[in-house]
């Protein structure tokens, strides 16, 4: 369990930096009218964003390994604790100032933090049939058919729409993740649809990500994220794949659960950088690379 641990804070602090980053150069890069696949190569020209995407490359094999030791419902809440950890960054390099109830809100992440790990009973989650990780894969067209429906939305309302198709992928990922069964010999793995479905899953999420990021506010598009990988994987994890508490503390995790849900989003507020917009910044930003360009004499 305390591999598990371990990989899940690491992931959080991942996710957390990459966010920032990503957000950044979304906020860079030229906009697109609808879902474009290209919109990650424009990205992925700037500084910011090859950091961002190596901290959530790193995050997501870090979640991977947690999630083949945790129960989904302390896994994902540990990872989505990514939002308290970029609300720290915001405070000590972007110079933000917490309000009375984010300050609360830090501690009673923490706590509910503690309660899930003190509660949950660490175990390999249950194995599926064949035909039920076929059915997990083939979900990945549902979401792909979700997607391209919320871009004929307008633009605010296009962004949240993709924010939460987002979520859906991520939680798509580490269901599958739980499911999946490392084989011996590990080439056994390509035989496994539940292997492609977490890669699947990883790629459309993060697309849709940026996207969102793209049209609504990266504070709006975490909190959106975080909250609905969060407690999707969960209930699933507790209905189908075995995932439970120890004998008699449902109720800590119950409790646990909700407060660091409530926190993570109340903390969601100030995972937005304060990025310039006006004319003289945008000026003073290469397009291409993100560098500073000095002024003319």
């Amino acid at each position: 369990m305390t591999v598990g641990l371990i990989a899940a804070l690491a992931a959080a602090v991942s996710y957390a930096i990459g966010s920032i980053l990503q957000s950044v150069a979304a906020d860079r890069t030229e906009k697109s009218g609808a879902l474009d696949p290209r919109l990650m190569m424009r990205m992925i020209k700037q500084l910011p964003c090859l950091i961002g995407l190596a901290a959530d490359g790193l995050g997501f094999v870090l979640g991977i390994v947690a999630i083949q030791f945790l129960p989904l419902f302390l896994s994902e809440a540990l990872i989505a604790s990514s939002v308290g950890i970029t609300a720290i960054l915001a405070v000590t390099f972007l110079k933000v100032k917490l309000s009375s109830m984010e300050k609360l809100a830090l501690p009673g992440l923490m706590i509910g933090l503690i309660l899930l790990a003190l509660s949950a009973q660490p175990e390999q989650a249950q194995e599926l049939a064949l035909q039920w990780r076929w059915l997990e894969l083939a979900g990945v067209v549902v979401v792909g058919v979700l997607a391209l429906g919320v871009t004929w939305l307008p633009e605010r309302r296009a962004g949240i729409g993709l924010a939460v198709v987002s979520g859906v992928a991520f939680s798509g990922m580490g269901i599958a993740a739980r499911s999946l069964e490392v084989p011996d010999p590990i080439w056994e793995l390509f035989k496994d649809p539940s292997a492609y479905a977490v890669v699947i899953y990883g790629a459309l999420g993060l697309l849709f990500f940026a996207s969102a990021l793209q049209r609504a506010t990266v504070t709006t598009v975490t909190a959106l994220v975080f909250g609905i990988e969060t407690v999707l994987p969960s209930l699933i994890g507790i209905l189908f794949l075995g995932d439970r508490t120890r004998e008699g503390l449902w109720p800590l995790a119950v409790v646990g659960f909700v407060l660091a849900l409530i926190c993570s989003t109340i903390l969601a507020g100030q995972a937005e950088p304060e990025i310039p917009h006006d004319e003289t910044a945008a000026k003073a930003v290469s397009p291409v690379d993100g560098s500073s360009v000095p002024d003319e004499a």
